[in-house]
């Protein structure tokens, strides 16, 4: 990597950019129209959040940094909203729609719409891989916040005018090599940078953390729990990617399309799990539309939003 290069990405930047991190421009808009008066408040800024990783981030860190003790870590944006309650969530909005909105460039949102299937998979396996026992609502978190890490070093680089940003989304087993050759680091290290600085839970730090260690299944030291969480998020991550890199899937017959499942979304390290493959199959093309309807209401102006 060029000296440039490692003067302007450094980790001592990230760190001091983690904050920067700006909302989507719509979502941005949309919350500034928001009254807490209306009765459809809490809803409205939990819809939001469920479409934006960093909105998202943001309430559950607020959610653990209430003053108030250890608190039972929480995974739904609806009960992070309750528990940090009304004027502080005003403020919390009126802070982060302070900060200059993204530009939705093409690399910023093949990864905005792959972290919102990501949390929509993820949740789907949660629910229907019998052999786990997996929160539904953490499942949903922990896919959409995975890759929050990239879109720090995203930002990073349109501040900086480099014009390499909207490469490599769609190579997740070249990434990391990818990424220390430009910035010397990973975007896991950056996530977990970003997720020490929020407060969030442990569980959701780990993710940040580990979602590209593919071989947790052979560490005693990690608890059940964690690797079923991360086998469902990382099983997610390779049914996105797949999605992406194969656009004519809705094609594919149900035969070919459980192939390719199968072929591209289980990995070697993993031991043999009974996931609901057919089940998946047959729901796929419902949880793609699910995902689009997502996409388009977060991209909604502040006058179709209300």
């Amino acid at each position: 990597m060029p000296e440039q290069a490692k003067t302007v990405f450094s980790l001592e930047l990230v760190n001091a950019s983690i904050h920067t991190l700006p909302l989507l421009h719509s979502v941005a808009a949309q919350l500034k129209q928001r009254s807490h008066e209306s009765t459809d408040f809490y809803p409205k800024v939990a819809e939001l959040a469920s479409e934006d990783p960093l909105l998202s981030a943001r309430i559950i860190s607020a959610a653990h940094s209430v003053p108030c003790g250890p608190l039972k870590p929480v995974y739904s944006i609806e009960k992070a909203l309750e528990r940090i309650g009304v004027f502080n969530t005003l403020a919390l909005i009126n802070q982060l729609t302070q900060v200059d909105t993204e530009m939705m460039t093409p690399g910023y949102k093949i990864g905005w719409r792959h972290s919102i299937e990501v949390a929509v998979f993820s949740r789907f396996l949660a629910n229907h891989t019998t052999a786990f026992n997996v929160n539904a609502d953490l499942a949903y978190m922990a896919g959409l916040l995975h890759d929050i890490g990239r879109f720090i070093l995203l930002q990073m680089v349109l501040n900086t005018g480099q014009q390499n940003e909207a490469r490599s989304w769609n190579a997740l087993d070249e990434l990391p090599e990818t990424e220390i050759q430009q910035y010397g680091f990973t975007h896991t290290e950056v996530g977990y940078m970003a997720a020490q600085r929020w407060n969030l839970p442990r569980t959701l730090t780990n993710v940040l953390r580990f979602h590209q260690h593919y071989d947790l299944w052979d560490f005693k030291t990690v608890s059940l729990p964690f690797k079923q969480l991360m086998t469902v998020v990382q099983f997610a991550d390779f049914l996105s990617m797949l999605l992406i890199k194969n656009p004519e899937w809705p094609a594919w017959s149900s035969t070919q399309l459980k192939g390719f499942i199968a072929e591209h979304c289980i990995h070697e390290d993993w031991p043999k799990i009974d996931f609901p493959i057919e089940y998946l199959a047959e729901q796929l093309p419902m949880l793609s539309e699910q995902c689009q309807r997502l996409v388009i209401n977060a991209e909604k102006t502040p006058d179709e939003g209300l």
